[in-house]
């Protein structure tokens, strides 16, 4: 036969469909005479169930030795409505097939009764009545029936009600089996507290344990980091002479790695091993990752060298936490190695690991060596998954390298992957970093059918509105809520501040009264946008409404707010709101005091308020502070300016100023502007006493200064006297003492002067009023006014 059907293939086609179709026959009829059998043992069983002593009849019948789940199920269904309503008929026959040893069955009806809705104590009180009405001692009841009711609703996840029957039924002793069973699910769903409750009371009628509920125990202590329990559990039950298994070996040294206890941990592999255990994978697995968080990675690589000695193979997953914990602390060349001696082992090439190297390049700023791990994974046959392009974008968008990300980005959908919102929305960001915002916008209405993240639309607007263009700025806001999408605070801010820049006062008010409404509350930015838009129209009385609005919603400015409202307030001159507002600011201690009277001082001066700022200035005095070099050079050039330059000098002395030569130099050229020569001379002096150094603008307004008041004798001895300090005198300050001499007749000295200035190669200018002309103020290097 067999050489027939070598020589004619067709012909051992035939033969095998033929057999193929006498198969399906057969299997066929089996199942029409199984029906048929189950079908005719339901009319039986019906029967006999509406027969008077059904409870009699039955278990002596042959009908239990036949029965099958099948059978139960077709019964249920034809008699479902009555389940509840004669429980106790459903009880009986539940007890009478357990009785046979028809568990399956038996589980079929008790299912049948927690469909119902019928609570687990009335369940199980049914149950307990029916025992004790229907069995004495002497009968042949088999007491399975009450585990069976507890598994049952174990099984269908009615922990809660299982483990209120075992709390609340004192007689019931569960098997060992469902006990474990019992306590290995509370553990799964996290039921600690139940888990406790159950292994107390179980444990009174037990009075042993095995062991899977000891490392069960050890597993519900180590899930709360309870480790010193863990590890009492442990010694317990070597004590009471049950030998921990591989699985209760997981479990502690899992444990106690997870709590950073690797030492004992290794401790524990030790003492498996001495009793002729054998550390599996998993263990391994768990020693390894225990090592590298507690960047212990040359331990680490000693589990992989042991694994080889014990004849075991790592998986990628060990690869990968090693190259994982290399990568997070900085040392790609190690996790690299460890990449390459997975490539050499039996694990091979493996995408999970290389994404997790260009992960750690990635964030780590490390794009070139990120695009070298690339080209190796294609050459290696690697293909990239939707994560490794995922990654390649976010850190080409990072680096502002937006031709690679969109490089990556087109392959990745040659490749037809197709770009979820997130990938999206990294490159509109990136697009906003270099500020390519129309680019960006495209690409937003691109992703139109995408759920972009609100954050996007929030740093997308963020940007456009501090472009100043308003128009994009609503018509992102727009296409933000045309999505759906609900803006928050901070969208509303960027669009309210772009309106208030453009002084669009009535549309940024319309915009806060619609975020109002959807029970959004204005934050310091769109308050700080509405004082300066109000300010920049002049219109001074709103923006202080607001500013006080603002701090009745417990809201403060910001610096620039606060400037600008000191400023506008000050070039008013309505010092009332100026002095109102800067006594708030103070108050509320947004900045250091020093800080908050600077800005105000800064307004004061900036708008001639000296009145107010020598007021200003005895309160800050008496407050001890010291005002910088820079404010003390404002309010005393502001004095000056005016005229009162010996208030200047009174207000220099009296106050706590940290003065600089700039600011003697500006009083210098005040006191000499007003006539009063001699307190210029005091002041020149003074200078010195200070220890401060003269410049080449002090020495310049000094000289300058004598010269307009004749005083060639105390000019000539300043320019002597910077000369032997080789200090460099340039020929405007030579031109003007020898105008000097030609006004108050000294001929003689202008020639000594002359021959002196054409010696340093200075040319003589011809006579003119150099003290008068403005043009010709001391700043030419030695005068700085």
């Amino acid at each position: 036969m067999r050489k027939i059907l070598l020589k004619n293939p067709k012909y051992s086609s035939s033969v095998h469909q033929n057999a193929i179709k006498r198969s399906i026959s057969s299997s066929s009829t089996l199942i029409s005479t199984s029906t048929k059998q189950n079908h005719r043992l339901l009319t039986e069983i019906k029967s006999i169930l509406q027969s008077d002593n059904w409870e009699s009849t039955l278990p002596v019948s042959h009908v239990p030795g036949k029965l099958n789940p099948h059978v139960i199920q077709l019964l249920l269904r034809e008699n479902q409505a009555s389940i509840q309503s004669n429980s106790k008929t459903t009880t009986l026959f539940a007890i009478t097939l357990c009785n046979s040893n028809l568990y399956g069955c038996v589980s079929l009806v008790i299912d049948a009764m927690i469909t119902t809705g019928l609570s687990p104590i009335t369940i199980w009180d049914s149950f307990v009545s029916c025992y004790n009405e229907k069995f004495d001692l002497h009968s042949n009841l088999n007491p399975k029936v009450f585990e069976v009711i507890v598994d049952r609703f174990r099984v269908k996840g009615l922990l809660d009600e299982a483990g209120e029957i075992l709390l609340r039924n004192d007689k019931f002793v569960p098997s060992p089996l469902f006990f474990s069973s019992f306590l290995k699910d509370l553990i799964n769903v996290k039921k600690l507290e139940l888990f406790w409750k159950v292994c107390e009371v179980v444990l009174k009628k037990i009075g042993s344990l095995d062991v899977y509920v000891y490392t069960n125990m050890i597993k519900a202590h180590c899930m709360v980091g309870n480790v010193e329990n863990a590890k009492k559990v442990f010694l317990e039950m070597g004590e009471k002479g049950c030998n921990p298994n591989l699985v209760t070996y997981n479990v502690i040294i899992h444990g106690l790695c997870k709590s950073g206890r690797i030492n004992e941990a290794i401790e524990i592999k030790k003492n498996m091993i001495n009793k002729g255990l054998v550390p599996n994978v998993f263990i391994y697995n768990t020693l390894l990752h225990g090592y590298c968080r507690k960047k212990r990675f040359e331990d680490a690589k000693m589990i992989l060298k042991e694994m080889s000695d014990m004849g075991l193979d790592p998986d990628f997953v060990m690869y990968n936490a090693l190259v994982n914990g290399f990568m997070s602390n900085g040392d790609v060349d190690s996790a690299l190695r460890v990449k390459d001696k997975m490539i050499g082992s039996c694990v091979g090439p493996n995408l999970v690991v290389y994404n997790t190297i260009l992960h750690g390049l990635c964030k780590g700023h490390m794009m070139e060596k990120a695009n070298e791990v690339v080209n190796e994974m294609n050459k290696k046959g690697v293909k990239p998954d939707f994560r490794t392009f995922s990654l390649l974008i976010e850190g080409y968008c990072k680096e502002r390298q937006m031709v690679d990300a969109f490089r990556v980005f087109e392959e990745m959908k040659r490749v037809d992957l197709e770009p979820n919102a997130r990938i999206y929305g990294v490159l509109i960001i990136g697009l906003c970093h270099i500020r390519d915002l129309e680019k960006a916008y495209t690409l937003l209405k691109d992703a139109k059918n995408l759920e972009i993240d609100d954050m996007v639309y929030e740093v997308l607007l963020s940007y456009v509105s501090k472009e100043n263009d308003y128009e994009n700025t609503i018509r992102v806001f727009e296409a933000m809520k045309e999505e759906g999408k609900k803006p928050n605070v901070f969208c509303y801010a960027s669009v309210i501040g772009s309106l208030c820049r453009e002084k669009k006062m009535v549309e940024a008010r319309s915009l806060m009264d619609e975020m109002i409404e959807n029970d959004l509350e204005p934050n310091a930015c769109i308050f700080g946008a509405f004082i300066k838009g109000y300010c920049n129209l002049s219109e001074l009385k709103i923006a202080n409404k607001y500013f006080y609005t603002m701090i009745g919603h417990g809201l403060v400015p910001n610096i620039e707010t606060y400037k600008v409202l000191m400023e506008e307030n000050c070039k008013n001159g309505d010092l009332i709101d100026t002095f109102s507002i800067f006594r708030c600011m103070l108050s509320k201690k947004v900045f250091s005091e020093i800080y908050t009277y600077k800005i105000f001082l800064d307004g004061l001066i900036k708008y001639g308020k000296l009145e107010a700022v020598s007021r200003v200035l005895v309160e800050f005095k008496n407050k001890g502070f010291v005002l910088d070099v820079s404010l003390c050079n404002s309010v005393v050039l502001s004095l000056c300016k005016k005229g009162k330059v010996l208030e200047a000098w009174k207000l220099l002395e009296g106050t706590r100023f940290s003065s600089s030569i700039h600011t003697y130099n500006v009083l210098l050229k005040g006191f000499f502007k007003i006539g009063d020569k001699e307190r210029a001379k005091d002041l020149f002096d003074e200078i010195k006493e200070k220890s401060l150094s003269p410049d080449d603008v002090t020495n310049g307004t000094m000289i300058i200064g004598l010269c307009k008041f004749k005083d060639l004798d105390t000019a000539c001895g300043l320019l002597n006297e910077m000369v032997e300090k080789g200090v460099l005198v340039n020929s405007f300050l030579y031109n003007a003492l020898v105008e000097c001499c030609y006004k108050i007749g000294d001929l003689e000295k202008a020639k000594e002067l002359s021959r002196e200035m054409t010696k340093k190669g200075f040319v003589l200018s011809s006579r003119f009023d150099l003290l008068t002309s403005k043009d010709q103020e001391p700043e030419r290097s030695q005068m700085g006014m």
